[in-house]
C-alpha cells in the first residue's frame, strides 16, 4: 500500500510540473493511455533502482537527476533552478557574486568558455574564449550540466580553484589556478576621446545590467562634453545580459522601426520590440567592435545597428547565442525551469541562434594578439577603476611594448575616414 500511494505521488507531482503536457496533448489528440504508459515506465525504473541498486538512493536525488537529464537533452542553456541554485541566479542579475568571473555554455558536448569577464581572475589568469575545460579541481567535466559547473567554479572569496583547460588551436591541456574574488559587474569602461583632432569617442559595454542605460546616457553626456563628434561603442568579451537593455539600448541609436523580435513554438511567445524617437542619441558616427565573445544581448544591438545601417560593425563574427530562456516558476516549490521558449531575429528576420552575425569590416586577430587584448584590457581596466575611485593609474612592469588594439585602431582609421569624407562633402 504503502508503495502504491509513492507511486502515485509521484505520477501526480509530475503532472503539476508540467500543466502544458496535457493541453499539449489534447492538442495532439493522443490517447490518455499513452500519457500513463509512460508514466509507468518511469515509474518502473525508479522502482528498480530503488530496490536493487548498490547504494540506497533518495526518491528526491531520483527526481532531480532526471529533471536536469530531460533539459540537457533540450539544448545547453535550459536548466532545472533548485532553491539554492535560484538564490544564486538572482544574486547574478544584481552584478556582483563570489566566483572567478567566466561565462561558460556547452557546445558539442563539452564544456567550453563563452567569454572571461574583463578584469576578473580568469581573465588575468589567462583563460580564453573558446578554451575547453575537462576537469574542475581534478574531476573531469564528461556529462556535467552548466549549472554543476557554475557550482564547482563558484566559492567563497580568496579560495582556490584549478581548471583544466585546452586552448583554441593546441593539443596539449594546462592547468590553471586561481584564486576567487568578488565579481563586480560593472557595465560599463573605458569611457574616453581616443582621437583628439577628429574628436573619436570610445565606451566599452561589459553586460546588460539593470543600471546599464543610465550608466550610458552618463558616458555619452560626458564625451559630448568633451564634443565628441563619433562613437565606437566596444562589445567584445560581452556576454550579454537583460533583454530590455539591449532593446532600450538600440532605442538610444535608432529613431524608429523593429529592434528584435522573439518567435516561439506558441503566439504567446511572439514579441516585437520597436524603436522610439524620444531620447534618442544626435545621428554621430557609429562603430561597434564584436568578437566571437559578443553573445546574447551584444548580438541584439550589433544586429539591429547593422540592419538599420545606423553604424559599421568592424572585428569578427559574434558567438550566435540567440534564444529567449523564460524563468518558469513550479507551482508549491521554490524551484523553477530556466527553459528555452524561442529564439531572437534581427529586424532583416536573420536568426542568430547557431549563426552569429558577421561584421561589416573583418579585422581578424592571431591567437597571439587575442591574448595580448585579454592582457592589455585588463590593463586599461584597473587603471579606469583606480582613476573613477579618485587614485592615480599604476602602470604594469611588463608593459614595456606598448600594446595596440588592431581593431581599435582600425575603427579609429575608419570614424577619421568617414570625418574627412563629410567635410570635404
Amino acid at each position: 500500500m504503502r508503495n502504491r500511494l509513492k507511486i502515485i505521488w509521484i505520477v501526480i507531482f509530475i503532472i503539476s510540473l508540467n500543466p502544458c503536457y496535457l493541453h499539449a496533448q489534447e492538442e495532439e489528440k493522443l490517447n490518455p493511455d499513452v500519457f500513463y504508459q509512460d508514466f509507468e515506465e518511469f515509474i518502473s525504473i525508479i522502482k528498480e533502482i530503488q530496490n536493487k541498486y548498490v547504494d540506497e538512493v533518495g526518491l528526491r536525488a531520483l527526481l532531480m537527476n532526471a529533471y536536469n537529464g530531460m533539459l540537457a537533452g533540450l539544448d545547453p542553456h535550459s536548466q532545472f533552478i533548485d532553491s539554492k541554485s535560484l538564490e544564486e541566479l538572482r544574486i547574478e542579475t544584481e552584478g556582483e557574486f563570489d566566483g572567478i568571473g567566466i561565462e561558460v555554455v556547452l557546445k558539442n558536448g563539452f564544456l567550453r568558455v563563452l567569454t572571461p569577464i574583463v578584469d576578473s581572475p580568469a581573465f588575468r589568469a589567462g583563460v580564453y574564449i573558446g578554451d575547453v575545460i575537462i576537469k574542475i579541481d581534478g574531476k573531469s567535466t564528461k556529462n556535467i550540466s552548466i549549472r554543476e559547473a557554475i557550482e564547482m567554479l563558484r566559492g567563497k572569496n580568496h579560495t582556490e580553484v584549478t581548471i583544466t583547460v585546452i586552448h583554441e588551436g593546441e593539443s596539449e591541456s594546462v592547468d590553471i589556478t586561481m584564486e576567487r574574488a568578488k565579481i563586480h559587474l560593472n557595465s560599463i569602461r573605458g569611457t574616453r576621446i581616443v582621437d583628439e583632432e577628429s574628436k573619436i569617442g570610445y565606451i566599452a559595454i561589459t553586460s546588460f545590467q539593470d543600471n546599464t542605460i543610465g550608466d550610458l546616457d552618463a558616458a555619452v553626456k560626458e564625451l559630448e562634453e568633451q564634443e565628441m563628434e563619433a562613437l565606437i561603442l566596444d562589445l567584445r568579451f560581452n556576454p550579454g545580459g537583460l533583454l530590455n537593455i539591449a532593446v532600450d539600448m538600440v532605442d538610444k541609436f535608432i529613431k524608429k522601426g523593429l529592434i528584435v523580435s522573439t518567435k516561439g513554438r506558441h503566439k504567446s511567445q511572439h514579441h516585437e520590440y520597436k524603436a522610439h524617437k524620444s531620447k534618442t542619441y544626435k545621428n554621430f558616427p557609429l562603430i561597434i567592435i564584436v568578437n566571437n565573445g559578443s553573445a546574447s544581448a551584444s548580438e541584439i544591438v550589433a544586429g539591429a545597428v547593422k540592419d538599420h545601417k545606423r553604424g559599421l560593425l568592424l572585428g569578427t563574427k559574434t558567438y550566435g547565442k540567440g534564444s529567449v530562456q523564460s524563468l518558469i516558476p513550479i507551482k508549491n516549490k521554490n524551484s523553477a525551469l530556466k527553459l528555452t521558449t524561442a529564439k531572437y531575429y534581427t529586424p532583416s528576420g536573420a536568426m542568430i541562434h547557431g549563426i552569429g552575425i558577421e561584421p561589416d569590416i573583418k579585422v581578424d586577430l592571431t591567437q597571439k594578439e587575442v591574448r595580448g587584448l585579454h592582457r592589455h584590457l585588463a590593463r586599461v581596466n584597473a587603471a579606469d577603476m583606480r582613476t573613477k575611485n579618485g587614485k592615480e593609474p599604476i602602470e604594469a612592469n611588463d608593459d614595456k611594448e606598448k600594446f595596440v588594439d588592431t581593431q581599435l585602431s582600425r575603427a579609429i582609421d575608419v570614424l577619421k575616414g568617414i570625418s574627412v569624407y563629410s567635410k570635404n562633402n
